[in-house]
């Protein structure tokens, strides 16, 4: 055994840089790669560090400390898991530790103790349980589906403890309720058997199956036209072959409805879920079982990516087209996606991308690989629903407060009457959007942000959607003293009290970010909807996925052209996906669907091509713009804000940097192929009393360019009062 073990400090700014450890006697036979230590370091005392390796040799004059314990036996990566978070470190310009921290919660390591104390808990509340709570109890945790400790230590009294229960604590991990027989809904005599594929999804899984790894595959299929089961059947081929699969969905909602589905198609046991509403015993569970290779098939959203799910065969990202597989804040600024790519090649797999409104640069990319597949007819061949455009500039007078059009309340009328359902989108929190003094035009903004104060009439508060701020409506106008203050604009409270005033009689929900303080909250309610207690949800871009309700027949969008009124250059792309997905959860059942856009811009290239559900219009007319402005896929996109109290302090640093690196640029004769923007103040130029400037940089070096800007990023010292964040590939530039 060596005498030294190589480890990686748990400390910022160390970058990769490793230390040597003196590694105990008593330690020596159960020391291991990709444990956790403490071990002493200098001024900072004890602290955590990873065992990266080991080395028999030590330079002169220097005298190696003493591991001091190890924190966790079982490993919490492998070296190859290790080169993976290096490189994005590196491909994100962050700090290796971050990532590290990141992909790796240290929360799991403190779980096990907890975990061997909390036996005799769950042994004394059972006592008290009624024989058939017993026996659930019992069966479940025999066959291993179940671990009271995460709600035993929350739960108060036996009665809270059994309502967890039945919420789905025995099957946590899928978010799904307790069924009347748990044991047997998921046991392989019962699982549900995969659908025979028709003509084009026959097509499309051949083809998929006969093409190599080198680049990533594309399945673009409209709504409802049956990419999951193609993706089922490429997931059995490769659990068939020894293989393991990491599938992506963009939210907690819809990964907990497709792990439900993957379990009952391949089996509870071989099923597990990552995402950050599961409990830190659960995961801690999961890691380990995966680190073991003892899990198939991984369901999560986009944290997913970094589980160490072992022997990877198939990544697959579903709706891959949405921003939630970015992270925009904390560092790493890690865009799932990329990272997938990245995996995909580590483990020599395949990576397949589906949606029915794919991201236009992956579009594009496999478009130019071969790698595209199209599946353009609904499953069955069921007819797309039908798609009205209302012009609000001919009809707007006549809707009921001007904002829900007469046709879309007789539409809704219609559809209630045949015990129907009806989705109605408007992409906007809150009861109004901005209140305005309109003797002087002021409008309240913000103390902290410079944007406006969106009005709750549920709390009856003023808050702010960006630093949470919350203030009671003003007496009078800040600026003039006026009490002439108005609430203009709409929000999703506004139309669920609209809606209610027009369908006294209809079962009426919201489903926005305001109502989801609860845990799983969105889940209860979609499942409410999905059971039919619900007549007309109302909600946020949120509805607008993963619903396979097949009796919404009706949605409507209040306002179709809000997502294209953003200065920026994914504006349009954003919009039209949007609308798209929206209105594909109409109709997908025995009934024709109707979907309705209201418009005050009924022309708009991208809301036509949405009524039409034509994305290779769209697309046409979207690459064209990206190539003529060098946009992404044409050139890469990173963005550097510089934040600081002191206004000019920011803008004199950005200053400074877009000179200094201008002139490196041009020293180098790059300039037609390194674009530097700015520097600008950002769309949103305060935020929690930062004043925030922009410098937009397109690299049309390819990976040169990266090296060229990290290089030079990398020697940048900040002042300690400014705050520089590098976003690399941002999805949005406000």
């Amino acid at each position: 055994m060596s005498k030294f073990a190589l480890v990686l400090v748990n400390i910022k700014g160390l970058g990769v840089k490793t230390f040597s450890y003196l590694i105990p006697d008593n330690m020596k036979d159960i020391i291991k790669v990709g444990q956790l230590v403490l071990v002493p370091f200098g001024r900072q005392g004890l602290v955590k560090a990873f065992v990266v390796g080991f080395s028999d040799y030590l330079p002169e004059n220097i005298k190696a400390k003493k591991i001091n314990r190890i924190v966790e036996e079982n490993p919490l990566f492998s070296l190859d898991y290790l080169k993976l978070l290096e490189w994005v470190a590196n491909y994100y310009m962050c700090d290796f530790v971050t990532v590290i921290n990141t992909a790796i919660p240290l929360k799991l390591t403190e779980q096990n103790s907890k975990l061997e104390k909390s036996v005799s808990v769950t042994e004394k509340t059972t006592e008290n349980l009624t024989k058939r709570q017993k026996e659930i109890i019992n069966l479940l945790k025999e066959k291993g589906k179940c671990n009271l400790v995460d709600f035993e230590r929350e739960a108060k009294t036996t009665r809270a403890t059994i309502k967890k229960l039945e919420l789905g604590g025995y099957l946590k991990l899928l978010d799904v309720e307790i069924f009347r027989n748990p044991l047997e809904i998921f046991s392989k005599e019962n699982l549900e058997p995969l659908f025979e594929l028709n003509h084009e999804q026959q097509k499309v899984y051949e083809g998929v199956r006969k093409k190599d790894n080198k680049f990533p595959i594309l399945i673009h299929g409209v709504t409802a036209s049956g990419k999951t089961e193609v993706y089922f059947k490429l997931i059995k081929d490769t659990i068939d072959s020894g293989k393991n699969v990491l599938f992506l969905a963009p939210e907690i909602a819809l990964a907990s409805q497709l792990t439900k589905r993957l379990a009952k198609k391949f089996g509870i046991n071989d099923v597990a879920i990552w995402h950050s509403s599961i409990s830190d015993g659960e995961r801690y569970d999961v890691w380990q079982k995966l680190y073991k290779n003892e899990i198939k098939i991984l369901a999560g959203v986009r944290s997913a990516v970094f589980a160490p799910l072992q022997n990877i065969g198939l990544i697959i990202i579903d709706e891959e087209h949405e921003n939630a597989y970015k992270q925009t804040n904390p560092s790493p600024r890690y865009d799932a996606r990329v990272v997938a790519r990245k995996l995909a090649e580590f483990h020599n797999c395949k990576l397949v991308l589906g949606s029915a409104t794919p991201d236009i640069q992956t579009y594009y990319r496999a478009l130019n690989s071969g790698n595209l597949f199209e599946m353009l007819h609904r499953f069955n061949n069921a007819p797309v629903a039908k798609t009205t455009i209302i012009n609000m500039q001919q009809y707007g007078k006549a809707a009921y407060r001007g904002i829900i059009s007469k046709q879309l309340q007789i539409a809704t009328e219609e559809t209630l009457e045949k015990g129907q359902q009806v989705i109605l989108l408007i992409n906007r929190r809150g009861f109004s959007t901005y209140t305005q003094c309109q003797a002087c035009g002021e409008v309240i903004e913000c103390e902290h942000c410079s944007v406006p104060m969106i009005w709750h009439s549920v709390d009856r508060v003023l808050k702010c959607h960006y630093c949470g701020r919350e203030k009671s409506f003003p007496s009078e106008c800040p600026n003039c003293g006026s009490d002439a203050l108005h609430n203009s604009g709409t929000g999703t409270q506004k139309i669920e009290l609209f809606v209610k005033e027009l369908f006294k009689t209809a079962r009426v929900a919201r489903i926005d970010s305001d109502i989801l303080n609860k845990k799983n909250a969105h889940i209860e309610l979609l499942n409410k909807f999905q059971k039919g207690e619900i007549d007309i949800l109302i909600g946020t871009q949120m509805i607008a996925k993963g619903l396979d309700n097949p009796n919404v027949t009706l949605v409507g969008v209040i306002s179709a052209d809000e997502s294209f009124n953003l200065p920026d250059f994914r504006a349009s792309e954003r919009g039209f996906q949007l609308l798209t997905q929206v209105a594909g959860r109409s109709g997908r059942g025995k009934y024709l669907g109707k979907v309705i856009f209201q418009t005050y811009n009924p022309d708009f290239y991208a809301i036509d091509s949405a009524q039409r559900q034509d994305f290779k219009t769209f697309y046409d007319t979207e690459i064209a713009a990206r190539e003529e402005f060098d946009y992404p896929p044409f050139a890469q996109v990173f963005r550097l804000i510089l934040s600081c109290e002191n206004v000019f302090r920011a803008e004199k640093s950005a200053m400074e940097i877009a000179m200094r690196l201008n002139e490196m640029i041009d020293k180098f004769g790059i300039s037609e192929r390194l674009i530097v923007l700015g520097p600008t103040p950002c769309v949103l130029e305060k935020i929690r009393n930062q004043y925030r400037f922009q410098i937009i940089i397109k690299n049309k070096m390819d990976e040169r360019g990266h090296q060229f800007i990290s290089s030079f990023l990398s020697k940048i010292t900040m002042p300690k009062d400014i705050k520089l964040i590098v976003d690399v590939e941002p999805t949005d530039i406000l």
